[in-house]
């Protein structure tokens, strides 16, 4: 038996009388944690140009030092080499159309416009936080691509802060080395969800395969410590863990320097860490850390280009397109360490 709606026949009669009640704005169901735009600082390039440079040490002045005794002639020296390294920007978009009847819906214009440019900024952040680690402008035939952290990353390959771990599970020694060989230092440990967790299950509760739980305690390297929402965040060698969604699974024996690194198609699932050295937000002197370019906006200062077609063509409204243009710059080779081909397994002191 219906319901009574009282008055009317049921309540399904009633509802029909009522106007619905919308909550304003869209609740983000394809949320990623850990985007790398979130935590690289950005530099603004204060030119018109597309192109980036910077200067390496090569060979420095240490080997023109010379002994000299009382009453000695000496002599001059030269030697001292740069490595001039590039880098150029490159420019992302997104463009939709507006249906000028979509404001009936909307109730106003700049309510609709509202609603597109929060989905488009979100959209472009979202995918720069994958270009900034995964893509590889040397093995793309477009030359469109950025020259992502594992490009980077590959120009160091086989030297001794990029290391390969062969398809086997992490071993926390080569957290401790690539710590050591970074030699300008590391801020953070960028990895993905399930690495974080094994780290921390080795510390917390099953130790590691040479330490028992009971003595888990003795991986003196990880603690913890409370981030300013409450939460607990893990740090090794005293600099946090940065777990991200945007460090996926991956193609084993890719990104060795002879190929981009690739997501995952087939066979064993490999991860990868890095350790990241910061750099500053400008430009205007040497650093060596990593930031993120962008360049020069209309406004002078901000990040998104946003432009306005008034009239389309064959379409009854407008549209807006939101770019952005961008590159990393890897100060110093040490600001980016590896750890390669990791498979999701109980870590080993």
């Amino acid at each position: 038996m219906a319901l009574s709606g009282g008055y009317w026949s049921t309540l399904a009669e009633v509802l029909k009388l009522t106007v619905p009640t919308l909550i304003p704005g869209v609740v983000d169901e394809n949320f990623k944690r850990g985007n790398p735009v979130d935590i690289l600082p950005f530099a603004q390039a204060n030119h018109t140009g597309e192109e980036i440079r910077w200067n390496r040490e090569a060979t420095d002045a240490e080997g023109q030092v010379a002994n000299i005794g009382i009453g000695g002639a000496t002599s001059f020296t030269e030697g001292v080499t740069y490595t001039q390294k590039s880098a150029k920007l490159k420019a992302c978009y997104i463009q939709n159309k507006l249906d000028k009847f979509n404001p009936a819906i909307h109730q106003t214009m700049n309510a609709y416009e509202e609603i597109m440019a929060e989905g488009q900024m979100k959209a472009i952040t979202k995918k720069l936080g994958d270009k900034i680690i995964y893509d590889d402008c040397t093995y793309d035939s477009t030359g469109l691509s950025m020259y992502g952290i594992h490009a980077w990353a590959a120009a160091n390959y086989g030297s001794a802060w990029d290391i390969d771990m062969a398809e086997t599970a992490l071993a926390l020694e080569k957290l401790r080395v690539l710590s050591d060989e970074m030699i300008q230092g590391v801020d953070l440990w960028l990895m993905p969800f399930c690495l974080a967790r094994r780290i921390d299950a080795a510390y917390r509760e099953y130790g590691t395969a040479r330490l028992a739980s009971a003595t888990a305690g003795a991986l003196g390297l990880i603690t913890y410590q409370t981030n300013t929402e409450g939460g607990r965040t893990t740090l090794f060698d005293g600099k946090p863990i940065v777990r991200s969604d945007f460090m996926v699974a991956e193609q084993v024996n890719t990104g060795m320097g002879s190929d981009a690194r690739a997501k995952y198609t087939s066979g064993t699932k490999q991860y990868s860490i890095f350790g990241i050295k910061l750099g500053t937000a400008s430009l205007a002197a040497e650093d060596p850390g990593l930031k993120v370019a962008f360049g020069k906006t209309e406004n002078d200062g901000e990040f998104w280009n946003l432009e306005y077609f008034e009239k389309l063509e064959n379409w009854i409204g407008k549209a807006m397109r939101l770019s952005a243009y961008t590159e990393l710059i890897p100060g110093s080779k040490y600001c980016i360490g590896r750890i390669l081909d990791i498979t999701d397994a109980a870590v080993s002191a």
